[in-house]
């Protein structure tokens, strides 16, 4: 048997790592592309293999066994595009068993799952291109004529009559199974062949074979039907029957188990099909009407279906549909936008980025002022608190917020940017929204007045909403840089740096602080307070100590600024809730001590965590292995202490997948006894280790990989 070469050498062909997380979309059908993901997750691809080309070969069982094959194309920006798939399954080409054998592959690259090269004289790699089953099961009966409706054409109609011929009479049984050995075709029919097959029929052949189709497929029956109303002028009948279609869909129940991955899933096809012939014959209008009823429909269907399976693609499709037709409607300009508009407010699935078009277009400012005030007449008079955290509340404040954001950049596109502040300003006092309105005034440079709005959202907005707060502050301290007053800036940074104490939150202090010229006294109060966990007050402001400088501005335990605009002095609040009383914020302080490369102080502050006995770490989340690595080369016994214990302290958890970090750690403390020349030591150390373990066969096995010797697979004598 040949050896599988090792997947860096055969991947260069083809960048698959760089395909993880795609959709794959462009490969195929939506339809093939869901039906794939659901093979995949169910385990149907079996003995996948690369090909020496860069591409794939696996089995994928249904009810019965496919030969798929995926093969690449050397040249393309376009991955997806560089792909091809062979299958023995009846579609052939690019099918659900090819997006099966594709994902399997990148689900085996995200989990480092080695896959083997092929053998040279693998059978499967030539029955995917030249075999392919007539004994399929039912549900790819079902799924491989779906697959052709989407090309629709005469081919599904050649393959109907190939089938049949191929067949013999006798060879199913009353449920569909076979009762012998399937008929093979020789070769694969391409759409050429098709082509040159019926252009050598008769008209009465032709219409033979068309009826024929007609009484094997209702779905090719009804287009023929939409084909005949179509042509014969008979509109009318045709937008009751597309109503009609809808009202069927809409009575279809949509549902969608993430457990089991399965769901029931109303059938758009139809109603695509006659929406885009009613499209094609310039019934647009009534296109547009029927889109209305569409968007509630499908977003009540997408919504009970948890955004999940075909249903999102489907209303997708069909409202891409509805959009080609608003174009081609007689609403006015600003209606069509107003229709993009409100279509786009309402859903929350992404289904309608199909009228993007039709907002993306040169409309003249006058449109754009006419849709504004529409707009705005859409407005409830009464806004919500935006302050409210109820369900309700907070719901109508979102949605008021992205209609205002609609009105605002219709205003923009009209000219009049005076008017969209000015809409911005009011929505401040009614809305709670003053973000907005702050960042406008900054744009505009009206310094004066958006530091006065953005005190007054400071003083109107829950504390509770950090978000909102912070970005008013920043406001405030990029307007008052603009007057070279640093300290503002610096204040927020240092009330940032107390609710949060890290090393990050520190340096971004320190370098406002430098702004402010006041980096030392800064720098003093931060480390007094990561030293005694206890909260530093705020400089008395000018206002309230008369204009005097406050001679406490020069102690460790008050800032050097006043207090940042929001905030007013707080009682100690301890960290996490985790505190009891005030206490050193040691990590930090160790982790600082590594920041600045000084391995002494590291194992101080390290010491007095550990005298202190206040540890917060969760899980395996510990410090000592950094410890000891800023450690190794200065104090190696330390290093060569905290590496055992820590090793000591991942394989007394019991858990097997621990065990190679427990072993890497001991190997950390042998590299850093070799350094000192005293490698012999580390036998010692081991030996005392396997004794204390000898138990964890996992672990005494990678033990005996470290000391360089096979694994005898058993227990020490005695034992």
């Amino acid at each position: 048997m040949k050896k599988a070469k090792p997947r860096s050498s055969v991947t260069k062909v083809f960048p698959w790592e760089e395909l993880i997380g795609n959709n794959l979309a462009g490969l195929t059908d939506s339809r093939s592309l869901e039906r794939g993901r659901s093979y995949q997750r169910q385990g149907a691809v079996h003995h996948l293999n690369l090909v020496s080309d860069g591409g794939l070969i696996a089995d994928v069982v249904g009810t019965y066994r496919y030969a798929t094959r995926v093969t690449v194309k050397e040249h393309g920006r376009d991955l997806v595009k560089r792909l091809g798939t062979t299958c023995s399954c009846p579609v052939g080409d690019r099918c659900k068993h090819g997006v099966a054998v594709i994902l399997e592959y990148l689900e085996s690259i995200k989990n480092g799952t080695v896959v083997p090269l092929a053998n040279d004289d693998d059978p499967r790699l030539g029955r995917s291109e030249t075999d392919w089953d007539d004994e399929f099961d039912d549900d790819d009966d079902e799924d491989d004529e779906e697959f052709d409706e989407a090309e629709f054409g005469d081919s599904r109609i050649y393959r109907l009559q190939v089938s049949a011929a191929s067949t013999p009479r006798n060879s199913r049984s009353p449920k569909g199974k076979s009762s012998g050995k399937p008929a093979r075709s020789q070769r694969r029919i391409t759409d050429s062949d098709i082509t040159d097959f019926l252009k050598a029929k008769s008209k009465h052949d032709l219409v033979d074979i068309l009826m024929r189709a007609c009484q094997a497929d209702a779905k090719f029956r009804r287009t023929l039907v939409d084909r005949i109303k179509l042509e014969s002028g008979d509109f009318a009948e045709m937008i009751r029957e597309a109503r009609k279609e809808l009202r069927s869909v809409e009575s279809e129940e949509a549902w969608y188990d993430s457990w089991t991955e399965e769901g029931g899933f109303p059938d758009y096809s139809r109603l695509q099909s006659q929406l885009q012939s009613l499209v094609d014959a310039k019934q647009c209008d009534a296109v547009v009407e029927l889109g209305r009823e569409l968007l509630e429909i499908g977003l009540r269907q997408v919504e009970e279906a948890h955004g999940e399976g075909p249903t999102v693609e489907d209303v997708a499709e069909t409202l891409a549909i509805v959009a080609e037709a608003i174009e081609g409607s007689s609403l006015s300009d600003a209606d069509k936008i107003l229709f993009a508009i409100h279509s786009r407010l309402r859903d929350e699935y992404d289904l309608c980025d199909f009228f993007d078009p039709i907002l993306d277009q040169d409309y003249s400012p006058a449109i754009w002022a006419e849709v504004a005030e529409k707009l705005k007449a859409g407005l409830p008079a009464q806004a919500t608190n935006k302050q409210d955290r109820t369900v309700d509340s907070s719901s109508n404040s979102y949605h008021r917020e992205r209609l205002t954001d609609w009105i605002v950049g219709a205003l923009k596109d009209s000219g009049d940017a005076e008017a969209a502040t000015n809409f911005c300003i009011e929505e401040a006092h009614k809305a709670g929204s003053y973000q907005r309105a702050v960042d406008l005034l900054i744009e505009q440079k009206r310094y004066d007045e958006a530091r006065e709005l953005a005190v007054q959202g400071l003083a109107n907005t829950d504390p509770g909403y950090a978000g909102l707060v912070h970005r008013l502050q920043d406001s405030l301290s990029m307007i008052a840089a603009k007057c070279k007053d640093h300290s503002v800036a610096a204040s927020v940074a240092a009330d940032r740096f107390v609710s949060h104490p890290e090393v990050s939150s520190l340096r971004e202090l320190l370098k406002l602080a430098k702004k402010a010229k006041c980096e030392a006294e800064a720098k003093a109060v931060a480390m007094n307070f990561l030293e005694t966990g206890k909260r530093p007050l705020f400089m008395e402001s000018k206002a309230r100590s008369g204009g005097k400088k406050a001679s406490a501005s020069s102690t460790n335990d008050r800032w050097p600024f006043p207090p940042p605009p929001g905030v007013k002095e707080r009682r100690v609040r301890l960290d996490g809730g985790h505190r009891s009383k005030p206490s050193p914020y040691f990590e930090v302080l160790i982790r600082l001590s590594i920041d600045q490369g000084e391995p002494a102080s590291v194992l101080h502050w390290y010491d007095q965590w550990q005298a202190a006995g206040t540890r917060y770490d969760f899980g395996y989340n510990r410090i000592e292995t950094v410890v000891a690595d800023a450690v190794s080369e200065t104090h190696p016994d330390r290093a060569v202490e905290l590496y055992c214990a820590e090793a000591e302290h991942l394989a007394a958890a019991t858990n097997s997948k621990l065990y190679p970090q427990s072993v890497s750690l001991l190997e950390k403390a042998r590299r850093v006894l070799k350094s000192q020349k005293r490698e012999h030591e580390f036998a010692t150390v081991l030996a005392a280790f396997q004794d204390r373990h000898h138990r964890k066969r996992r672990l005494v096995e990678l033990l005996h990989r470290l000391e360089g010797r096979p694994n005898s697979g058993k227990r020490r004598a005695g034992r």
